[in-house]
Parts: structure tokens; sequence; C-alpha cells
């Protein structure tokens, strides 16, 4: 274990810190670098996700109630509020393709199959075709072709697990994208996971969390498309692991398990302990990917996938959990207490940890089956694998927690959901919590944004350069020339960052300037900001 000192705040350094909390709480906001600049925020019942029409400067605005708001951006410095339509469910997520809106509709009872609605707009929204599609459709979108509509269908169980659907993803598709009146007899085919082997899936480290089998444990949360309408990637958040769907074919053809951070080495630490300190250091955790949202783009015709790496601990159901706490773990004789002592596990009590991962004797060099690190949830960072093989390019690691404590000591991994100032409160609990991410190029940059849902704030981070090839000829920090984090803005008055939004600058109605927009979740506000 390292020992806590007070040092620089280097982002690549490796050494441990701490830093104690303060008594006098700025309001910020706090800023890292300079690629965004805030210009309005406007206040919605809804501001979750949100989707841009360039052809009449709207966007449109949803959050899990019965209504699509809809906002006039031809001013991104004044955005208004100019319309609401109810909708038959609670609105999870909506896409847009030319004048088409769609929305994916949830039932009250989330596991039963729910519905998505296409509408057109011109003045008003105008429902084309409603459609059945799956259980709990979730994140939506339309394919660039605007031939196809991918909808996630999570299937998450029922509170008591009596109910457990399979999750997939449906596929609504239409021969001619420029014909609206096509989307009133959509094709619906929804792509399974019935036909892979799972035994394989389960030997490369898919999770199977869950009482009702491999298949009903897969659930798919978001979908991002490669701008050539052939592919599409699916992250399974729970079972740590993104898909690979056959877009054409409309079938799932790969599933890839993400691994994990080892925080037991130099560049990998974190916090750990919710004491009202900044005391990043190494443990012998290892913190499970877990990615919510996700993104894609392409170098060339090689495409790379982002993921956002929360941590999803199956916790809210009666029947089946599994979370569970160091203290139990040690109790069962699972850990090695050569490593795990009474003090670490002291200092680890509150840290929530998986049940279901154990160690694998083969890769060990153990005897026994006590292991000498634990599973967190979520490896509070972003990261992008390569979108044919599933191989890990690059991880951000500790990057974010260290910005943090940089730049906005009090707001350190607080609890923004609760609005109250505890700096440190979530050190024990998946941390900053990397919601979503998308990825847009400005000028020759190319740009990840990741929402960080319970510090809140974006985080930029420059992924222009991520050949492998310049990655492994870094020989010190200053040759580096791979991804970095070029910038964090944190508002406290924005809290909980859920759906990011790019508008590039040929589509932007700020006259050549990219946008982004951000749907705070827990403040109900959607931030329009200006990227440089």
């Amino acid at each position: 274990m390292n020992k806590c000192a007070i040092v620089s705040f280097g982002l690549l350094l490796s050494a441990g810190f701490c830093f104690a909390k303060q008594n006098a709480v700025s309001a910020g906001p706090f800023q890292f670098g300079n690629v965004l600049t805030p210009l309005a925020t406007v206040s919605l019942k809804t501001a979750e996700i949100s989707a841009f029409m360039p052809g009449k400067n709207v966007l449109f605005v949803v959050g899990g109630d019965k209504v699509v708001e809809v906002v006039d951006l031809s001013n991104p410095g004044l955005p208004k509020k100019v319309a609401e339509t109810q909708v038959p469910g609670n609105a999870s997520s909506v896409t847009v393709h030319g004048d088409l809106v769609a929305v994916s509709l949830l039932e009250d009872e989330e596991w039963r199959d729910g519905q998505v609605q296409v509408m057109r707009y011109t003045d008003s929204l105008e429902t084309i075709g409603v459609y059945k599609v799956c259980s709990q459709p979730d994140m939506l979108t339309f394919t660039p072709d605007g031939k196809k509509l991918l909808v996630a269908c999570e299937g998450s169980p029922s509170a008591d697990f009596a109910e457990d659907p399979e999750g997939g993803v449906a596929i609504l598709s239409v021969k001619n994208a420029g014909k609206a009146e096509l989307w009133k007899k959509a094709e619906l085919t929804v792509a399974r996971f019935n036909r892979l082997d799972t035994a394989a899936l389960k030997k490369a480290g898919v999770r199977a969390p869950g009482a009702q089998g491999f298949v009903k444990s897969l659930e798919p949360e978001y979908i991002t498309v490669s701008g050539d309408s052939k592919w599409a990637w699916v992250s399974l958040q729970e079972n740590n692991a993104i898909a690979k769907l056959d877009v054409a074919a409309k079938k799932i053809v790969k599933v890839f398990a993400l691994g994990y951070i080892d925080h037991s080495q130099p560049g990998s630490m974190l916090d750990a302990v919710s004491d009202g300190m900044i005391e990043m250091k190494n443990y012998p955790l290892r913190g499970l990917r877990q990615p919510d949202g996700i993104a894609s783009f392409a170098i060339g015709d090689k495409y790379y996938v982002l993921t956002a790496n929360e941590g999803a601990p199956v916790n809210d159901y009666k029947a089946w959990t599994d979370v569970t706490t160091p203290l139990m773990l040690a109790e069962q004789g699972r850990l090695d207490r050569s490593v795990f002592t009474d003090s670490l596990l002291n200092e680890l009590k509150d840290l929530s940890v998986s049940n279901l991962e154990r160690c694998n004797a083969g890769k060990r060099t153990h005897a026994s089956d006590n292991c000498p690190y634990m599973y967190a949830f979520g490896s509070r960072s972003v990261s992008i694998f390569d979108g044919e093989k599933g191989a890990l390019v690059w991880d951000s690691h500790e990057m974010f927690e260290r910005i943090l404590a940089k730049i906005a000591p009090e707001y350190f991994n607080w609890n923004s959901k609760k609005n109250k100032v505890k700096m440190d409160k979530r050190s024990s609990d998946k941390g900053c919590e990397p919601e979503n991410v998308t990825v847009g190029e400005v000028g020759y940059k190319r740009y990840a944004f990741v929402g960080l849902e319970r510090t809140s704030g974006i985080a930029v981070v420059d992924v222009t350069d991520i050949e492998q090839d310049n990655l492994l000829k870094v020989r010190s920090p200053e040759d580096y020339r791979g991804p970095k984090v070029v910038d964090y803005y944190l508002d406290p008055l924005d809290r909980g960052p859920e759906g990011i939004l790019f508008i590039p600058a040929d589509k932007s109605p700020l006259a050549d300037q990219a946008l982004l927009v951000v749907g705070y979740e827990y403040s109900k506000t959607l931030t329009i900001y200006q990227v440089k």
C-alpha cells in the first residue's frame, strides 16, 4: 500500500496524495481547460436525453415522463421551450433523422414489452407509426442511412424475479429512408442472444448476474452505429461486455468481455474510502468497467468504441443481488488474509464489491481459492476498444479523479443527486461514475465528451491520436502522444449529466461553431456549450 503524502497534482504521476476537507465551499463553476464555454441553460420537466433536428433548429427532449418537450435552439444563447407533446408511455430515449422523431416508451411495469413511436415534425409532432417492440426499450437510434431504427431492449427482471424476459436489439426497417409514410408499416425484427456460445463467453469473462440463466442475464443498455450503417455495438452493462450487431443480417455476431482496471498498479489509484479526505492509493481491487453509454468513431476503415465505465451492481432486486462487502467475503473464507489484513478490511468496510467473481485457479500462482483481490463496480474511467476484436486500446485510469481533486477539491466525489456538498461521499461507491460519452470532431481535433454522473460536469478527452503504434513508442510523459484529458467543466448548479449530444459545426445554428448539449437528470436543466 502506498503511504499518503501531499504532492503536486500532476495528472500522470502515480504517487498517492491526501487533501483535507476545507471549511469554505466555492459555488463554482470550475474548469480545467478551455474547450467548453457555456452559452445558456434552460429548465425543463425532463432534461435527460435530447436529439437535434438541424432543418428546424429544434431539440426534442425526454426523461422518463409521458411527454416530449420541444426546445427552439435557433439562438443557442437563448434556448426556449416552445411545445410539449404527450406520449402513451414513459419516454426513455429519443432520436432524429431528417424530419422524423422516434421515442422509446416504457410501460409502468418496465419489464413488460414497451413501444416505439415514430413521428414526423413540421410545426408540431404527428404520429406515423407505433410499434410494440420488446421488454424495456431504452436507448434507440436511427442508423445514419435512415433505413433502420435500433432499440436496446434491456429486459430487466421484475423486483421479485418472477418475470425475467430476454433482452435483445429490436430493429425496425424500411426500404427507403426518404419516404416517411413507410414508417407506418416498418418491418420488426428482434436480434436475440440465444444462438451464442454461452460457455465460451462465460470463460472469456462475460458476467452472468441473476438467477434465470445466462441468456436472460444479458441486458442491452446503449447502442452506437458505424458511419456506414453496417455495424452496431451494444453495451451490456451488468455483464461487463459489448455485443456487436451485423445490421444488415439483423443478428448479434460477437460479444466482447471488457475486463477490469487493476487498481494495485501504478497509474490506477483511486479513493475507495469515504472519510472526508482525498486520499488516492493503490488497492488490491479490480474495477469492472461495466459501461453505460458508448460511442464509436473510425480512423480510415478501422472502428473504435468508447465506453463510459459507470459500473452496475444488481442491488435493486429483492430476490437476487451480486453486491457484498469485504467483511462478508472475508467471513466466507474467500479472501487471502495475508493481503486483506484486519486493518485493510476495516479501511474498506464500506466499499461495495462483487460476490459473483471468483479467482481463476488456472491463472493464479496461489494454491488456494482465496483471492488476493476483490472486484469493485465501475472503473471510474473511459476506455477505447478495437471495434473488430474487442481489444483494449487505451484507458484513462485515474485521470478523472486526479483532475477533480485539482480543480474542485470541495466537490471531489460528492453526491450531486442529493445536492448536498459532502466532499468524498461517493468514494466508497463508484466514485465519479462516468455515465455517458459521445464523440465529435472540431477542426483537426477529435474529442470524446464524458459525463460524470455523481460528481457532475463534463470531461473532454482528446482522442485524435490513438494508434497503438504511437502509444507503444512513448518513452516519457513528455513524449506521450495518445489520448489525454484536455478539459473538465463543472457547474454545481447542473447536476447529473445523462444525455450528451454533439452538434457539429456544419449543422449548428451558431455559425461555424460546434455545440454540446447536455441534459442534467438531477437538476432538470439542459445546458448548451460552445466547443472550441
